[in-house]
C-alpha cells in the first residue's frame, strides 16, 4: 500500500522552485570575488563550485519541468493530494531543522553529539518516518526499523569517511 508519487502539479511548482535556486547559486557564485590580486589559479577560486552546482540543479529543475507539463501539469488538478504532500513537506523541515539546529555540533544532556551520530539519528527517524505507514500495513515494521538501522548508520559512516579522510574537512 505505498502512496502514489507526486501530482504534476506539485512537480512544476517544485520545478520553478529548483530553477530559481540553481539561478541563484550560479549568479552569487559567478559574481563572488575571484581572488585575481591574490594570483590565485581561476579553478580554484571559492565561486566556482557554487556556480557549477547552481547549473547542475537549474539544469535537473529544468528536465523536471518539462516531464511535469508532459505529465499535464498545466491542465490537470491534483485531487486534494496538495495537502497530503504538504504535510510530508512539513515532516521533512521538523526533521532537517531537528538535525541542522538541534544535533549537528551541539552539546545535549552535558554530552557532545558527534557529526556521525547526529548524522545517523537524523538518517534513522527520516526513514522510520516516512516508511512507518507502509511497513506497519504490510506488518514488516520489525524489518524496517532493522533496515533503517543499518542505512543509517552507513549513510554516517560512508559520509564521516569521505568527508574526514578524502575532503579533509573537520566535522564538528
Amino acid at each position: 500500500m505505498s502512496e502514489p508519487g507526486p501530482t504534476p502539479r506539485a512537480d512544476l511548482f517544485w520545478a520553478l522552485a529548483w530553477i530559481a535556486v540553481g539561478a541563484a547559486m550560479f549568479a552569487g557564485g559567478f559574481t563572488m570575488d575571484r581572488l585575481e590580486r591574490q594570483h590565485i589559479n581561476p579553478y580554484t577560486a571559492p565561486g566556482l563550485v557554487p556556480a557549477l552546482l547552481g547549473i547542475g540543479i537549474a539544469v535537473l529543475g529544468a528536465i523536471l519541468l518539462v516531464r511535469s507539463v508532459r505529465r499535464g501539469a498545466l491542465a490537470a488538478a491534483d485531487g486534494g493530494r496538495a495537502a497530503a504532500d504538504g504535510g510530508r513537506l512539513a515532516l521533512a523541515l521538523g526533521l532537517c531543522l531537528a538535525y541542522a539546529g538541534g544535533l549537528v555540533g551541539r552539546t545535549l544532556f552535558g554530552w557532545h553529539v558527534p557529526f556521525w551520530l547526529a548524522t545517523a539519528l537524523f538518517d534513522f527517524a527520516s526513514i522510520v518516518a516516512f516508511e512507518w505507514r507502509d511497513r506497519r500495513a504490510r506488518g514488516e515494521l520489525g524489518r524496517g526499523i532493522a533496515v533503517a538501522a543499518a542505512c543509517a548508520l552507513g549513510t554516517a559512516a560512508g559520509v564521516t569517511l569521505v568527508f574526514q579522510e578524502v575532503f579533509l574537512v573537520r566535522l564538528p
